[in-house]
């Protein structure tokens, strides 16, 4: 792959089990691009949940399509006893260890800090994905770089950890930096460990939470690795939720939590796409002659931004009946069985019934805007996306 050849990076943004809008989504692109289609994206980045279906297409560079059939078979029959246990006893177990602590003032058992284990994920991921497939796909020129978010509890520095072409660098900036490495199962659970609702991941000396935490500038990693254009596939609406009728009741503790994860998930993500429009406007008004600095040239990056065309959390009360009782028992306590408090079962429903649901609004989303995307891929310039989305339904 020529290095100065036009790179098209995918960022999977995280959310739980919202990943499975983005599953749904791809396989519009595959179905737009074709049966022979190469792989679209030689840059790819995932944060979270993004992250693991960002690892199952990276290990399938060879062959989009076959990644993208993976991934949907994955998401159509997960539950959530392949994600964390949800049953009476190892929750009720969870639970006491981490009271008792805090009662007698001892220390916190590892892994115990948390609403849920999700041990069940690790053992899912070592049987899915075979990490030594991606030094192939980037040798073979199937892919550029592979790239995994993660929070570092002990410097709060969000890392990049990334695999891919022998010329990548690492990169620091202010709180975050790149690092190259060989990614394993181990990456994505600390990728995915959502503070206080999963278990912190430990990656060698130190330990870290969920990729999206501080993540600052969630676009940033693809520009290092080298992508001229972005494809964004995010998980929730970033013009928010319409609010209901009736007098407003004070928050649930599940309303405090959703609009914290809501937050992590796309507030950081909203305001780098902002940026970079703003970024783009900018140099497309400066003359030719401006956009040379100290030898390097500044060119707009073009991106496509695709978000779920209805409200989520909505979707999500519809299936909430299908939980084990045990954590439909606890969520309910925390008032996240209904109204803006449904955003925190949303990020927890391993549900095939709603993972099924959020793969056919993905596709449907994106075959909505089939002539954008084709063009899009096919290299033309997105000219001005607004943004933000219009409103949920």
């Amino acid at each position: 792959m020529q290095p100065d050849a036009p790179q098209t990076a995918i960022i999977l943004s995280g959310g739980g089990a919202r990943a499975a809008y983005q599953v749904g989504a791809l396989r519009a692109i595959a179905h737009i691009l074709g049966r022979n289609a190469r792989m679209p994206f030689p840059v790819i980045c995932g944060t979270s949940a993004g992250a693991i279906n960002a690892a199952l297409l990276a290990v399938n560079a060879d062959d989009f399509r076959r990644g993208v059939a993976q991934l949907t078979r994955w998401w159509r029959r997960v539950t959530v006893k392949d994600i964390y246990h949800g049953d009476l006893a190892t929750l009720a177990r969870h639970s006491a260890r981490f009271l008792a602590s805090v009662l007698t003032g001892g220390a916190v058992p590892a892994k115990v800090a948390s609403m849920f284990d999700n041990a069940p994920l690790t053992d899912l991921l070592a049987r899915e994905l075979d990490f030594s497939r991606i030094d192939h796909q980037i040798d073979a020129g199937n892919l550029h770089a592979l790239s995994i978010n993660a929070t570092s509890y002990t410097s709060g520095h969000a890392v990049s950890f990334f695999q891919g072409a022998p010329s990548l660098r690492s990169w620091h900036r202010l709180r975050r930096r790149g690092q190259p490495t060989r990614l394993a199962t181990e990456h994505l659970m600390a990728s995915t460990a959502i503070p206080f609702v999963f278990p912190a991941g430990r990656i060698e000396e130190d330990y870290f939470m969920d990729g999206s935490v501080r993540q600052i500038a969630p676009l940033s990693p693809a520009l290092h690795l080298g992508a001229n254009r972005i494809v964004v596939l995010a998980v929730g609406q970033f013009a928010g939720q319409r609010p209901g009728n009736g007098e407003p009741q004070y928050p649930s503790f599940a309303q405090v939590a959703g609009h914290a994860l809501s937050s992590v998930f796309l507030d950081n993500m909203g305001a780098d796409i902002e940026r970079l429009t703003q970024y783009n406007r900018m140099i497309d008004r400066l003359p030719a002659s401006a956009r040379e600095m100290n030898g390097q040239s500044v060119k707009h990056v073009d991106a496509f931004v695709l978000a779920p065309s209805r409200d989520v959390a909505g979707l999500a009360l519809q299936f909430v009946e299908t939980l084990p009782a045990t954590v439909r028992a606890v969520l309910r306590g925390f008032g996240s069985t209904q109204g803006t408090g449904a955003n925190l079962t949303s990020y927890l429903l391993f549900d095939r019934g709603f993972c099924r649901a959020l793969l056919d609004l993905g596709y449907a989303d994106a075959m909505a805007r089939r002539d954008e995307l084709a063009a899009f891929l096919a290299g033309e310039s997105a000219g001005f996306l607004p943004f933000p989305p219009s409103d949920p339904a």
